[in-house]
């Protein structure tokens, strides 16, 4: 099929095709001309061109007034489709996106591309450009403020943090600043002096300053990591950080993809300047690119543009390059072309005023339904972060006669829906479920235990500083295992203890894993996913070779 070079021809069929539908009519120049938008003079001219498309079979009568015949081969809508298909397996998914913004066939476009995408991820040659179909629009990427873990693909590609925790060694390693080392509470950072923000601003040791002090103000997320800050000195090309106590935390907290450093954007602050492999292209809130940085300072990334484009969900084995699954709790099966990803667990959480044999007898019969009604479609845990401090689920049972379950419980409505075969159960024992939207209001909730790269910090976020946390530990408890944390000499260890005490103490009742999939491209190489569930685009590549 030809692609029309302007889109005057499909407005000119949108027009007929409303009209007339695709019964054979017989009408005059002045009505096809009033229909049209156009003048009398022109209607020959316009008819020719959409016959000769094969759109519609036109006989002109003659004379003024003369009546001609005129038949809809083609409907409008299967012209378009078939105009954007064509676009789109030649890779102007731009131009795709446009004609589907004039003619009001966004929501048809989101919801075809993945099957669209199947000739162009076939054919197309180009080993420097990844497409991804994801079931989201555009994240707001500000790192500090990042709470969607849409968000962490373009972060990571974009910002660059002051020093990297490397998972395999558990050794902090040199990003932005190239040296560093602690002094007594001082830790010295000797800021790069090459590395420019995307909009070409020099990168300075004053800009790592206010990036940490803003860290420390109250309504920053997990600001508390940062409370030990003292001061932050500039000294030449160092920063200075000096704390109130020797933080075990505070290199974990820094090397974070939260703590990465940015330049403040304010035309729109959501989206800061970066430092990283990656900048921005197109940014729409439906279709947006990263494109290479050529001057970042460490290893370039081998993709020129990552694309990314929001999709409907619909078919999900119609992949393009990547092709995204939205977060599971249902067991993923292994395939070639599916990669996935333990994101942590769900854990149904107690509040600290529900006494101790409460907490026992709640926990005894979420084990019950669990095995019952959950056990086939997810994959039950028996802990939040460390296996080895699993307790056995049978160390839960307790007769029936035995439990003691409150008059009525507070449910957190949020998230609840998940476990609601344990909520029945509950009613069965004449316990009156009372749904609640003010977390602060609830006697338990479900929360999600998001893992990251670094288990230290993810055990003492969760664990003593998060407002789950702060809802399962009476304010003097907290403070008890904060002071242990910061005086022990084996911080994963401490940590680990915490969380079997909290197992022990029913505190928290572990659920059920999460996961993550994508589907990708054959040719696709490079696409480990980590462990917060997103891959690094500086790694993928396309291997186009033979096999």
């Amino acid at each position: 099929m030809v692609k029309p070079t302007n889109t005057i021809q499909l407005n000119r069929l949108k027009q007929l095709d409303r009209y007339f539908g695709t019964a054979l009519s017989v009408v005059d120049s002045q009505t096809l001309a009033q229909i049209m938008s156009c003048s009398t003079r022109n209607v020959a001219k316009t008819m020719k061109t959409l016959a000769e498309l094969g759109w519609v079979n036109w006989q002109p009568g003659r004379g003024r007034g003369i009546k001609t015949q005129l038949q809809i081969v083609r409907s409008f809508h299967t012209v378009l489709i078939d105009v954007l298909k064509t676009y789109v397996a030649g890779g102007e998914l731009n131009e795709a996106a446009r004609y589907a913004d004039i003619f009001n066939y966004q929501k048809v476009f989101k919801q075809s591309l993945p099957e669209w995408m199947i000739e162009f991820s076939e054919d197309n040659q180009r080993s420097d450009k990844l497409i991804s179909l994801v079931p989201y629009s555009l994240p707001n990427c500000h790192p500090m403020h990042m709470v969607d873990r849409n968000a962490g693909i373009i972060v990571s590609a974009m910002f660059d943090t002051l020093v990297d925790f490397e998972p395999l060694s558990k050794q902090f390693i040199p990003r932005l600043a190239h040296q560093f080392y602690q002094e007594g509470l001082t830790h010295y950072f000797r800021i790069r002096p090459d590395v420019h923000f995307h909009n070409g601003e020099l990168l300075t040791p004053e800009h790592v300053k206010q990036v940490l002090l803003a860290h420390k103000k109250p309504n920053t997320i997990a600001n508390e990591l940062y409370q030990s800050i003292e001061s932050v000195e500039v000294n030449r090309q160092w920063v200075e950080v000096t704390l109130t106590f020797d933080d075990p935390i505070f290199l974990h907290a820094i090397a974070d993809i939260h703590a990465s450093i940015y330049l403040n954007n304010p035309a729109e602050p959501n989206f800061p300047y970066g430092t990283g492999a990656y900048h921005w292209g197109t940014k729409t809130i439906d279709h947006w690119t990263l494109l290479k940085n050529t001057g970042y300072f460490a290893h370039h990334g081998i993709l020129k543009s990552a694309e990314f484009w929001h999709v409907l969900e619909t078919n999900k084995t119609s992949v393009g390059h990547l092709l995204e699954f939205e977060d599971s709790e249902k067991r993923i099966d292994n395939a070639p072309e599916l990669l996935g990803s333990s994101l942590g667990c769900k854990g149904l959480c107690m509040n600290k005023s529900l006494d101790d044999d409460i907490r026992r007898s709640l926990a005894s019969v979420t084990q019950e339904v669990l095995k019952q009604h959950y056990q086939a479609r997810h994959t039950i845990s028996h802990s939040l972060f460390n296996h080895s401090v699993a307790l056995d689920s049978n160390a839960h049972s307790r007769q029936s006669e035995s439990l003691e379950l409150p008059h009525s419980l507070k449910v957190l409505k949020k998230n609840s829906d998940a476990l609601h075969h344990f909520w029945n159960r509950l009613n069965e024992h004449d316990v009156q479920i009372e749904y609640v939207d003010e977390f602060s209001k609830a006697d338990v909730w479900i929360e999600n235990f998001l893992i990251g790269a670094d288990p230290v910090l993810d055990h003492y976020y969760w664990l003593l500083l998060s407002a789950s946390a702060k809802r399962m530990l009476t304010s003097f408890k907290q403070q008890q295992w904060l002071a242990e944390v910061q005086n022990a000499p084996d911080t994963n260890a401490t940590l680990s203890l915490i969380e079997q005490r909290y197992l022990e103490q029913y505190r928290v009742i572990p659920l059920w894993t999460k996961s993550y999939a994508f589907h990708r491209h054959q040719t696709l190489r490079g696409t480990v996913i980590n462990s917060l569930g997103f891959m690094d685009i500086s790694k993928i590549w396309f291997d186009k070779r033979e096999s």
